[in-house]
């Protein structure tokens, strides 16, 4: 591999940039003036360097998939803070192989030695039009002679077809615009599956007297993609509907093992020294008595880099506000991110089912990755 394999570079930016991802479903592409989607500035990594990428999310898919087995077998619930209702649904979800769809890992990465795992958004990963059409469409403007590691739109056709449900549902906050897109373009890969669609918000969702979901139509739910999380489901009245219908919800709700940072000490224990991981306890003298003294404190179930912070030499250099500041932490040795300048960089690796199919990169002014870190597409060359 090239000694910098990995290159952060500016390019003209298309005249017409807006009107091309908005066209394409990217209608929050600025915010505030703020640009999200950051049309003149991409990543170049060799292919090299992007197999090391696809590779290690491939590994951490399946360390992580043995976790799960772990966690079930040794009964370690209140580590993931897992309510006690949702216990036999994920048993039995885990044990029937009830089919995932998608997931994305965040990795730190600058080059130089194997990626690090910071966490895997396993349940409702955002970002993924972006990461799949926006920056296809990108390169084929910009650069249509190169290639990027993005083969998503295809693998989540091909998935869908894993599910023999003819008609599919689709749920999420209808008052998030980005939800609504997100679940607009899942729902458009479906179709191209060949499945009927439906889209309804969460607040739509039904309950029919014999105890089955229902849209606003009345008609029975067969299988509902969620773009809503399983513990906030765990909350909802209706979770008590769950249990004879686990098996119609998309993410199933085994993901909640990997969807949850206190799943980072659980691969730490189970993996000690693994070169993809990083340190992590959910009591930071742990890696104070390691002799570690850079590391990160992240909510167990926080979103959007919310309520994280750094730790240096026993002092805070950097932080985020949020509202998870009554939940447990988990801490994690800080790792060296991809630098632009005094920006850092933390890659999405993306799985569909078991395999990796896509890279993307979020940029952030610090060193936390939040809701208005920056969108970088890439290209591959060599």
């Amino acid at each position: 591999m090239p000694d910098h394999p990995i290159r952060i570079q500016e390019r003209l930016r298309r005249h017409n940039w807006k009107q091309r991802v908005e066209d394409a479903g990217l209608t929050w592409h600025s915010a505030d003036d703020q640009p999200y989607w950051a049309e003149g500035r991409h990543v170049t990594l060799s292919l090299a360097a992007a197999e090391v990428l696809e590779d290690a999310a491939n590994e951490l898919h399946q360390l992580c998939l043995r976790a799960c087995d772990e966690i079930i077998a040794r009964g370690w619930w209140d580590r993931l803070s897992i309510p006690a209702a949702a216990i036999p649904l994920i048993e039995a979800s885990w044990g029937e192989g009830d089919v995932s769809l998608y997931g994305r890992f965040d990795l730190a990465w600058n080059g130089q030695g194997p990626p690090k795992l910071l966490e895997y958004n396993a349940d409702t990963p955002t970002s993924l039009l972006e990461a799949s059409v926006i920056q296809w469409q990108w390169l084929e403007d910009t650069a249509p002679h190169l290639d990027q590691l993005n083969s998503l739109h295809e693998a989540l056709i091909e998935r869908w077809s894993l599910f023999p449900e003819p008609v599919i549902h689709f749920t999420c906050v209808w008052d998030s615009h980005e939800d609504r897109q997100t679940i607009a373009y899942l729902a458009e890969t479906a179709e191209q599956a060949g499945k009927e669609t439906v889209l309804l918000g969460m607040h739509e969702l039904g309950v029919h007297p014999e105890g089955y979901f229902t849209d606003l139509e009345e008609r029975r739910i067969q299988r509902l993609f969620k773009l809503y999380p399983w513990e906030w489901m765990a909350a909802e009245d209706f979770f008590r509907h769950i249990p004879p219908h686990r098996a119609l919800f998309t993410e199933p709700i085994w993901k909640m093992l990997l969807s949850n940072k206190g799943l980072l000490p659980i691969l730490w224990e189970l993996n000690p020294g693994h070169p993809l991981l990083l340190p992590a306890s959910l009591d930071f003298t742990d890696l104070q008595r390691a002799g570690i003294d850079r590391y990160v404190s992240k909510p167990l179930l926080g979103r959007e880099g919310a309520n994280v912070r750094i730790f240096e030499s026993g002092r805070i250099t950097a932080d985020s506000s949020g509202d998870f500041t009554d939940s447990p932490l988990v801490y994690q040795q800080k790792a060296d991110l991809l630098q632009n300048g005094s920006r850092s960089c933390v890659w999405g690796a993306w799985m569909i089912g078991d395999t990796c199919r896509g890279l993307s990169v979020r940029e952030d002014d610090g060193p936390i990755t939040r809701n208005t870190s920056r969108f970088l597409a890439h290209v591959l060359e060599g």
